[in-house]
């Protein structure tokens, strides 16, 4: 599971925290129980560079190695703090990968479960990391940038790949950085590790039974009428954790495929957004679903492993989760499972532009930092060259978002994220649904109202109206700084 949406403190001591907003920090277990102490990747350590970072090495990479500049950096440190997660310590291969690549550099990469602290503490003496990556954030990023903690990445973006051949910008994913765009300037970093998300289910289940693999509304109601006469249901999430898999992994992507422009309205607080026509669409799916009995309710009550359990034991077909699933419940699966992904977001027609909810882990620049040349070959390493890339990713188990990056590295994921990612590159598209990072307590609410519709305890009408009055509240609050989504 992600770590929950960051909420505002105005306390100023708290302000120089560099947040990494909605962040998924189940994305592989294993890499959690890491220690406390920090992990700081040095010159003297350099020689531990993994033999598989050494093996792939782009051409480009091993040209600036051996080149007669190779030394430039010789004498000087990188500091990068990064926060104890899902992704793991991701970052210390690209350390290495610099360091074995202009000798005499020091990268140090401080990998901590108290890292919230140690920036606090940092910032305050004046001597703050040169990259953060905070995935237990106290402020949104936003805050951050407004009170001047930050700078501007959008001269990284336009530095070329290692190779030369392209524009960092032009090879990520631009669907990402609707988020943290001030002014025109981009001051949020994306694509170092992306959990993907959207429905999955077991394709070996759904051949023996022959289920139809749903790709438009009719064929769901289909698969719902065939679940139902194997006394299963085809839908459930946990309603303890709505606010995460309710909304973002469900509720939006539905919004957005059902109907784009209701879904642009509610990012820029239309307060009529939620009784458009489309949001009536959307609605009507979600009462036939607990109406005619299609949804799980006991899926309501319980938390997310109970409810994995429940979808594992083929209770329910479809599941609302993120790309971690697989390697989270590794212990789980039974040998006749086949975890797989559902490229469809409960649209109305088949062909239509599909959508999946991307977490992304993110960074930021400090706006002190002395080494603005290291911090852009500190990611123009991360997102080039080959051999980082394949020891990033065995570490985060999850994608980066570049482009065609399934076709190139998908043999390093877990089968269902390499199928999930794919369907990235076949056409769906990503949403970070800004609403929920620009007004943190947006989706706390939205959770609630889902739970109470898909529960019984309200119907449509009073659904959309609640919408509306959480649009309007938030809209009419001249404390609240808001923002333009341009979709």
């Amino acid at each position: 599971m992600k770590h929950s949406k960051l909420f505002r403190i105005t306390v100023l001591l708290l302000a120089v925290v560099m947040t990494a907003g909605v962040l998924a920090g189940c994305g592989g277990t294993a890499a959690s129980s890491s220690t406390a102490a920090s992990s700081s990747a040095a010159a003297a350590s350099s020689s531990k560079a993994s033999s598989s970072s050494a093996a792939g090495s782009s051409s480009a990479a091993s040209s600036s190695a051996s080149s007669s500049d190779s030394n430039k950096y010789a004498g000087r440190t990188l500091k990068i703090l990064l926060s104890v997660g899902g992704g793991g310590n991701y970052y210390e291969p690209v350390a290495e990968r610099m360091m074995k690549m202009y000798p005499g550099l020091t990268v140090e990469v401080d990998y901590n479960k108290a890292a919230e602290d140690v920036l606090r503490t940092k910032a305050l003496s004046g001597d703050a990391p040169d990259i953060f990556n905070i995935n237990t954030g106290f402020l949104p990023p936003y805050d951050i940038i407004s009170q001047g903690l930050a700078q501007p990445i959008d001269d990284i973006l336009n530095e070329t790949t290692l190779d030369g051949s392209k524009k960092l910008g032009d090879i990520l994913d631009k669907n990402l950085f609707s988020i943290g765009e001030v002014d025109g300037k981009h001051y949020v970093m994306f694509g170092d590790c992306s959990f993907l998300s959207g429905l999955w289910y077991d394709s070996n289940y759904f051949k023996a039974n022959n289920l139809t693999v749903p790709t438009d509304w009719t064929s769901l109601l289909k698969l719902a009428d065939e679940c139902d006469k194997l006394g299963k249901d085809v839908f459930g999430y946990t309603g303890v954790m709505a606010s995460e898999y309710a909304c973002d992994y469900w509720f939006w992507p539905t919004v957005a495929t059902t109907d784009y422009t209701t879904y642009t309205a509610i990012q820029n607080l239309d307060v009529n957004a939620f009784k458009s026509d489309g949001m009536k669409k959307v609605v009507d799916k979600m009462v036939t679903l607990r109406d005619k009995g299609y949804y799980d309710a006991n899926t309501m009550g319980l938390g997310n492993n109970e409810t994995q359990m429940a979808f594992i034991n083929h209770d329910f077909a479809l599941l609302p989760c993120g790309s971690w699933l697989e390697a989270e419940m590794a212990d789980a699966w039974t040998s006749d499972w086949k975890l797989s992904y559902l490229p469809y977001s409960f649209g109305d027609a088949a062909g239509a532009q599909q959508y999946m909810s991307v977490s992304p882990l993110i960074s930021m620049v400090s706006a002190t930092t002395k080494n603005m040349d290291l911090v852009k070959e500190f990611y123009r390493t991360l997102f080039s060259d080959d051999a980082t890339i394949t020891s990033a990713v065995k570490v985060t188990n999850n994608p980066m978002s570049i482009s065609g990056f399934a076709a190139k590295y998908g043999d390093l994921l877990l089968p269902s994220v390499k199928e999930c990612d794919q369907s990235l590159d076949s056409g769906m598209k990503a949403l970070v649904n800004p609403v929920t990072w620009w007004y943190t307590d947006f989706d706390t609410e939205l959770a609630n109202m889902i739970n109470a519709l898909m529960g019984g305890e309200i119907n449509a009408d009073e659904f959309m109206q609640r919408g509306c009055d959480l649009v309007t509240k938030i809209k009419n609050d001249s404390t609240i700084t808001k923002y333009t989504f341009a979709g």
